[in-house]
């Protein structure tokens, strides 16, 4: 039997179609690495482990990697909850001046600037929104319109309050159904300070300053027009027999720590929060909200400061 020969066109072609194919696969490959977000992660200077914790997160993170100069906080930022993005580089102002060295706490940091009190207080202040009605943000850093009043403040009675106390009628009622509550488990709450106007924080925040110092009387006090007092929202709360330095020892303030918020109060200036509230612990300054708002701050675990700028500042 005789030897067919091979044609080789037909092999010659087969060959050279797999090269194409081999080269075209190859093309496609380095086109896709070169324009990959892990080459392109990488060229701007972040690492392999970077770049695998950066893809994974959301669109606006990504674009700000690769849009700007390498930032090795931007990870560790991005992992926080309560991040505000349009704060972005204010946080990173932050860390800069606060941490020269050490271990940075992203927490705190996000949480002090969303605060606003990485500025000295009193310092770029804004005028609060008017219109949240009951949410209003009242501190160091938001101010009421000056000198203002509200129109439905009503005085209140010696069943509830001291003498010469006064508050708004919303309040008022709130604060009338959580006493009755609270009187119901054999706890008495009454009223020791509660709506104040201009003329009068303007008085107590003079006095301690003439007596220690404007350092101390900005710890202690606010300055009129930056009370909350003046809103009619605030109320101080106390017990008979308790006065500022033990009403956190006493059943009544552990009462109101677990139950002021069905009624539409949260404690303001919560123990260790000073660095975002701007106020020393206050076991008995009680905040009105309505009921609602009050419970998703008090579940949320946040200082009204913290829950506004994330949740209400818009």
């Amino acid at each position: 039997m005789s030897k067919r020969k091979l044609k080789k066109g037909p092999i010659i072609t087969l060959i050279a179609i797999i090269l194409i194919v081999i080269l075209i696969t190859i093309l496609v490959n380095l086109y896709k690495y070169y324009t990959s977000l892990e080459y392109k992660l990488g060229k701007v200077g972040y690492n392999e482990k970077e770049v695998s914790e950066i893809i994974k997160l959301d669109k606006k993170y990504i674009d700000y990697a690769l849009n700007n100069d390498y930032d090795k906080y931007l990870i560790s930022l991005a992992g926080q909850k309560y991040l505000i993005w349009k704060k972005y580089d204010s946080y990173v102002s932050y860390i800069k001046k606060k941490y020269k060295s050490g271990q940075i706490d992203f927490e705190n940091v996000v949480s002090t600037v969303n605060a606003k009190t990485n500025y000295d207080a009193y310092t770029h202040t804004n005028l609060t929104d008017m219109n949240k009605g009951y949410a209003i943000l009242v501190n160091k850093y938001y101010s009421l319109p000056d000198k203002y009043a509200p129109d439905d403040v009503v005085v209140m009675t010696n069943l509830y309050a001291y003498p010469n106390n006064s508050i708004r009628k919303d309040v008022y009622d709130a604060f009338k159904e959580m006493a009755k509550a609270a009187k119901e488990e054999n706890i008495t709450l009454i009223v020791n300070s509660s709506y104040r106007t201009y003329e009068s924080q303007k008085r107590i925040y003079s006095e301690y300053e003439d007596k220690k110092g404007k350092a101390y009387a900005d710890s202690v006090a606010a300055r009129p027009n930056f009370s909350e007092h003046q809103t009619g929202l605030a109320l101080d709360i106390f017990t008979p027999g308790a006065g500022m330095n033990n009403f956190e020892n006493t059943d009544a303030f552990k009462w109101l720590i677990n139950n002021s918020y069905k009624y539409g109060f949260i404690l303001r200036y919560p123990k260790d929060k000073e660095n975002l509230t701007g106020y020393s612990y206050e076991s008995w300054h009680y905040r009105y909200l309505g009921k609602d708002l009050a419970k998703k701050v008090f579940d949320s675990g946040l200082t009204f400061d913290e829950y506004y700028a994330y949740y209400l500042d818009k």
